[in-house]
């Protein structure tokens, strides 16, 4: 392959890359290699365009229908604040067993969620996501016993699975690779402001002292946002960018080549099923698999037990919500800052280990304080965590993702790798048991081990691909090692199997 060189085209600077493939029946027109020559442009004009678009016109949307979805899914542990355990007659390690099982489906459906994406398309599949939960989430206002409050997060939960990994994936076929992480945390962040807007609402409605509780009115609330914003994504949203009607000619074409180049060996492929199975069997992909467990323990545990957490420090229902508020944000940014890093230096180990490690020592501190004796340190505390906690949720499937060159085989693999993040949210239930109430510091201890176990992955996964560039650059005999994006992804067929592919580290 020859690498890219400029063309000066007129007054218009494109990109020129010559891609040479295996010759067909059907190709006419071959070398003496017996290969097929084919010319890529790509002009940097529009592709910039392209991106600016993709960026005002698409991830808002999706930032927020992910804000609708953390709302909805986060606010059980407001609500609890608020009395809702007691108003629903809930004893022992019923709201425990009940965070347990609302999990469930999310480790089950996920990869079929992510490949209905990939079959029906993203405008379809994720707008009836939304529409679904916002309907059932509005529904909660009503229950008045364990069993009705537990058959609503079922159901919620059931069509909340799917839409993150769906998400993701539903970004590939759009953005290269060094660009997923940042917009995944673009989207994923407004989840750190979902935290903070529920924490908001709760402070207001919490205060109100009518016929309705409090905790029904955030039900409500959230719930009736998210079906307002299912049905109106449903026309804002593309299945693709050769469906997008903002996008000229140019543009799509750009967004094409631009996927060629950096993103997918086969642009649009067919469903396929089989091709999404066989990619299970990866070695490669098992290490991400008890990641992705790992860091869920930490997720699911500041997402939903955060006001829990603050509310070790003894301060007013009221303040316990308005205290999640700064800690959220705080997270927020400085995701958006290390992702962006991981996309700028086309790395992703340190990044992960930087986010994870913040977690770790948040967790820590926490379990190894009195939250009475120590109200300022433990509160320093929640920010720490706060500030790693979603971090590994755009480097992780973005990582992964990287690794993949087929679209069927991202779809399944990000569906089966956020449902096994799932499994550390059914892990972090059972941590935050009532019997540990309320200091948890059996659980908080427990969080910041398995970030430990996480770092000790991560270091393991960015050794092991480390030497694997450097084997394949030596079978190569080149004295100059091929980097990532070296070779473009429409000739790597074969995937991460051909001695050109370079992983991510």
């Amino acid at each position: 392959m020859e690498r890219a060189h400029d063309a000066e085209l007129g007054d218009e600077k494109k990109v020129s890359i010559d891609v040479r493939r295996a010759a067909t029946d059907n190709d006419s027109a071959t070398d003496k290699s017996g290969q097929v020559s084919e010319t890529l442009f790509i002009d940097p004009v529009a592709e910039k365009s392209y991106v600016r678009k993709l960026d005002m016109y698409l991830l808002p949307v999706l930032a927020i229908m992910y804000f609708c979805r953390y709302t909805t899914g986060g606010n059980i542990g407001n609500a609890k604040t608020d009395g809702m355990d007691k108003d629903l007659h809930l004893h022992g390690e019923q709201y425990s067993t009940m965070m347990t099982l609302i999990n469930v489906p999310f480790v089950l459906l996920e990869p079929v969620q992510t490949m209905m994406v990939k079959r029906y398309g993203g405008r379809r599949v994720i707008p009836c996501l939304l529409f679904g939960w916002g309907i059932v989430s509005m529904c909660q206002s009503t229950v008045t016993n364990y069993a009705g409050i537990l058959t609503c997060r079922l159901l919620i939960s059931c069509f909340q699975s799917g839409f993150f990994s769906g998400c993701i994936f539903y970004l590939t076929l759009f953005y290269k690779r060094d660009e997923l992480a940042f917009r995944t945390a673009v989207f994923y962040g407004t989840a750190t402001i979902a935290g903070a807007f529920t924490g908001l609402i709760s402070y207001g409605v919490f205060q109100i002292n009518g016929d309705i509780k409090g905790w029904k009115i955030l039900f409500l609330i959230e719930g009736a946002m998210t079906l307002v914003w299912g049905s109106i994504s449903f026309w804002l949203i593309p299945n693709s960018p050769s469906d997008c009607k903002w996008l000229t000619a140019d543009e799509k074409q750009a967004a094409r080549t631009r996927l060629m180049v950096d993103s997918t060996a086969v642009v649009n492929s067919q469903y396929s099923l089989s091709t999404g199975l066989r990619a299970l069997t990866d070695h490669i992909m098992w290490p991400f698999m008890l990641l992705c467990i790992s860091y869920g323990v930490a997720t699911k545990s500041t997402g939903t037990f955060l006001p829990q957490i603050v509310g070790r420090l003894k301060y007013s229902v009221i303040k316990t919500n308005l205290y999640t508020v700064a800690p959220n944000l705080v997270g927020c940014v400085f995701t958006l800052l290390l992702t962006y890093s991981s996309d700028w230096f086309h790395e992703r180990t340190t990044h992960l280990c930087i986010g994870l490690t913040f977690t770790m020592v948040g967790y820590l501190m926490l379990a190894g304080m009195d939250p009475l004796k120590d109200r300022g340190a433990s509160y320093a505390g929640t920010f720490f965590l706060s500030m790693g906690t979603y971090i590994p949720s755009c480097l992780v499937h973005s990582w992964h993702n990287n690794i993949k060159t087929d679209e069927n085989s991202r779809a399944m693999i990000t569906g089966v790798m956020v449902g096994f993040s799932s499994i550390g949210s059914i892990i972090s239930a059972q941590l935050f048991r009532e019997e540990w109430a309320p200091k948890y510091t059996q659980a908080l201890a427990g969080t910041g081990s398995f970030q430990g176990l996480a770092i000790i992955i991560t270091l393991a996964l960015g050794l092991w691909m480390r030497r694997e560039n450097r084997r394949r650059d030596r079978e190569m005999g080149l004295e100059t090692p091929l980097k990532p994006g070296d070779t473009p992804q429409c000739e790597l067929i074969g995937g991460a199997k051909d001695v050109r592919f370079r992983y991510w580290v």
